[in-house]
């Protein structure tokens, strides 16, 4: 195989384009001979992100289609206007590249996606955003993920588009964009077209991207915004407008963000180069043009990020929510939450490698639990690249570009597969890149270059027949396959394009069950996405996510909400295995449970039936309905309302070990909420003084579990109570600390909350 390098030009795959147009009809010819298939692709992406902007009509049809105007009106400037006209692939790309992915598409498309987070929130996501807001007036948070729903609004276009089955084709579609792109990066190191076709086809053979080509998720459809964003960052010193391309990657950039958030590990390492590259490098601006350049791309990160931040801010008080929620302190979340522990490295030094060890370690990179280890060759390849080939701008792009958001992928405690894919993928690449570039350097075949380029290709060709045979076992939804069972296949294959509605799969005595369903009140995993799509335009309303119930104002949102629903009767779907789960949660809320009624589901078909319980939920009544009224109060105040000021009485300055003593304490409520002296009949919820014994430096916590203290009535905000403390010294003598909190139990206590506790130095005597 002969690979080698040619510079980023217009031979190697595109052709400059700095045409203005002065009339109409040039802007027309411009855009026309500009346009290629993918910006119909492109399009769709404009239009969602458009679509948020008109939120604020109420009228949806209105909507779309003043959205379908702009959308139209921003993809003929944006194809006007681009300096990277790309010529039309080759026989190579559509053989090589495009048909084997179709093969792949194919293998699984058949039957209807049923992957956990689909049923989930992604359907219910998609289905909120083709008809408005992502939240109905009267729901309570029905998504267990409050994140932007333009990548399921896309696939919602796309499902809208073709049907249920086939609309899993814009992942495909957007794989296909990716390999186009790769196609011209790799353009700069290999210049033979089949064998750069053949690259691009095994650098997109990772695992993860086949597991997700035709589901549901979201994953992939950033995936060529950011690549796009990186082919201009490597292409900048070519194009004559320098103060635009830096204005194009931050809208990029900023549409990457808004898929994901987790998207910022690759963002941030390319906006940085872009950065540099206008202060300090080749491409260096004068202080006026770099002010209006900062200015535009300023405007052009945030502008898709907007719509979007703005509602979600006004449902909850936090611009990204849930996300940084102790710095927002939002009431619909706690302010204590963290990443999942079960992902990822642990500590300092793991974090610096996991890139390279997480190939050993696959049960920590997702729920699938198989790795075949792509980012840790590419890993190693980029730190190679770098040390050999320094001179090689685009090399040495690239490869810090990998290293970086791999580094910032592992560092935000993330290490989770599927907010890796963008380093997967530019692992490949990175690879062959650098194997091209020690080939180009090799001095003959036997030298040490041609056998490390070798060693990478076998080792990136064995990475590839690995992830396709884990590619054939699992998959999120767990679906067979066409080689599997062709029968099944067949049979499922039939319904394509004839699969836009789920209700079409019913009878009519069936449908009649779901005829009384004007609240649906979600108790379970994996239930919104039948529940969205039986009955579309009914309120939900959260009942088992215990961070929406965290605070009194999620809790009083909760019970405001139940209350001005009509009727005193909700419903909720639920999978046989989650019934005791929907059983805790109704009970959890203060509701009660009613008639359970089995009910099969037709899944997009009549060969897939789902066996499931429809679950009649009663507001409460009487006695009950007023306790349920003031339930609210069982649960969290607000960070700033966990103020305390305690003072000592008549403190010990010394204690003998292990002797017991009660002091007196003077404690004043400086919140805004009555602290309860008598919580729940499990204990909870009552505020109570209490003690921990640290060490002499306040550092080790030598016993939290000593002293607790009732209060005989509540206490009133700006009031203050006597009490006595029963403590024990610690039973080894030195010094210590003895720490008087507050703790609302239950929930935490007080100095978790930002208050500052009395603090006793205390000898310990023999």
């Amino acid at each position: 195989m002969s690979l080698d390098p040619a510079p980023v030009s217009a031979a190697a795959g595109y052709q400059m384009n700095t045409a203005r147009p002065l009339a109409i009809t040039r802007f027309i010819r411009v855009v026309q001979h500009n346009v290629q298939w993918i910006d119909l692709l492109l399009f769709l992406y404009i239009l969602a992100f458009v679509r948020q902007y008109f939120w604020i009509l109420n009228h949806n049809r209105v909507a779309w289609a003043l959205s379908a105007l702009v959308a139209i009106a921003l993809s003929c400037l944006y194809i006007s206007t681009r300096q990277l006209v790309v010529e039309k692939p080759g026989w190579s790309f559509w053989l090589v590249v495009a048909l084997p992915l179709c093969l792949a598409y194919l293998m699984r498309a058949a039957f209807p996606d049923r992957s956990f987070d689909v049923l989930s929130y992604h359907l219910l996501h998609a289905e909120r955003s083709l008809h408005g807001t992502l939240f109905y007036p009267l729901d309570f948070f029905p998504t267990v993920s409050s994140f932007n729903p333009i990548a399921d609004t896309l696939t919602g276009i796309s499902r809208l588009l073709l049907g249920f089955r086939l609309g899993t084709i814009i992942n495909f579609f957007a794989l296909l964009w990716v390999g186009l792109i790769l196609n011209w990066i790799l353009a700069s190191f290999i210049r033979q077209a089949w064998v750069r076709s053949a690259c691009v086809l095994l650098t997109l053979i990772t695992e993860n991207a086949l597991f997700e080509i035709s589901t549901y998720m979201v994953d992939l459809l950033a995936l060529p915004l950011l690549f796009y964003a990186t082919l201009f960052t490597l292409s900048a010193g070519d194009l004559e407008n320098r103060q635009s391309n830096p204005v194009h990657v931050a809208i990029l950039l900023g549409a990457s963000t808004a898929f994901k958030f987790t998207n910022l590990a690759a963002v941030l390492p390319i906006l940085a180069i872009v950065v540099y590259r206008m202060m300090l490098g080749p491409l260096r601006l004068s202080p006026r043009q770099l002010g209006l350049t900062a200015l535009k791309m300023l405007l052009g990160f945030v502008a898709p990020l907007l719509p979007f931040t703005i509602y979600i801010y006004s449902r909850t008080g936090n611009p990204i929510f849930p996300l940084a929620n102790r710095f927002f302190s939002s009431p619909y979340w706690p302010t204590h939450g963290g990443w999942d522990a079960r992902w990822g490295p642990n500590g300092f030094w793991e974090t610096l490698i996991w890139p390279v060890i997480v190939w050993f370690k696959p049960e920590r990179n997702s729920e699938l639990g198989v790795y075949s280890g792509r980012l840790s060759l590419g890993f190693i390849a980029a730190l190679i690249g770098l040390l050999l080939a320094w001179r090689n701008r685009s090399l040495r792009t690239v490869c810090f570009i990998l290293l970086t958001s791999s580094l910032l992928w592992s560092a935000a405690g993330l290490g989770y597969s599927r907010y890796g894919l963008y380093q997967d993928l530019l692992a490949g690449v990175t690879t062959f890149a650098v194997t091209a570039v020690l080939l180009q350097k090799a001095e003959s075949k036997l030298s040490w270059q041609t056998a490390l380029a070798s060693l990478f290709c076998v080792a990136l060709i064995s990475q590839v027949l690995l992830a396709c045979s884990y590619a054939r076992q699992k998959e999120w939804g767990g679906r067979t396959t066409l080689i599997a069972n062709p029968g099944a296949y067949a049979r499922e294959a039939r319904f394509m394009l004839r699969d836009r509605s789920i209700r079409d799969y019913f009878n009519s005595e069936e449908l009649a069950l779901f005829d009384g369903v004007h609240v649906w009140m979600e108790t379970c995993p994996q239930s919104t996405g039948f529940e969205v799509l039986l009955k579309p335009g009914v309120p939900i309303i959260a009942a088992r996510q215990p961070e929406y119930f965290f605070t009194r104002e999620s809790r009083r949102q909760f019970v405001n909400t139940v209350e001005q629903l009509p009727g005193d009767t909700m419903f909720s779907l639920c999978l046989p295995e989650y019934i005791e789960t929907s059983r805790q949660a109704i009970a959890a809320r203060g509701l009660g449970m009613g008639r359970i009624t089995p009910v099969q589901v037709p899944f997009f078909s009549p060969n897939q039936r789902i066996g499931m319980v429809l679950i009649e939920v009663l507001r409460p009544q009487g006695e009950a309905r007023q306790k349920f009224q003031s339930s609210w109060m069982n649960a969290a105040f607000p960070d700033y309302d966990y103020r305390e000021q305690i003072t000592a009485l008549d403190a010990p300055s010394s204690m003998r070990a292990g002797q017991k003593a009660t002091i007196r304490f003077k404690v004043k409520n400086l919140g805004y909420s009555t602290w309860p002296a008598v919580g729940n009949k499990e204990g909870r919820y009552q505020v109570n003084i209490g003690d921990r014994w640290l060490s002499a430096d306040g550092a080790v916590e030598i016993n939290q579990l000593d002293g607790r203290t009732g209060m005989p009535n509540d206490l009133l905000p700006g009031k203050e109570i006597e009490l006595p403390l029963n403590v024990k010294a610690p039973q080894t003598t030195g010094e210590y600390i003895l720490e008087i909190d507050m703790v609302h139990e239950g929930v935490s206590w007080f100095y978790e909350r930002g208050a500052k506790p009395l603090r006793l130095r205390v000898r310990v005597e023999p």
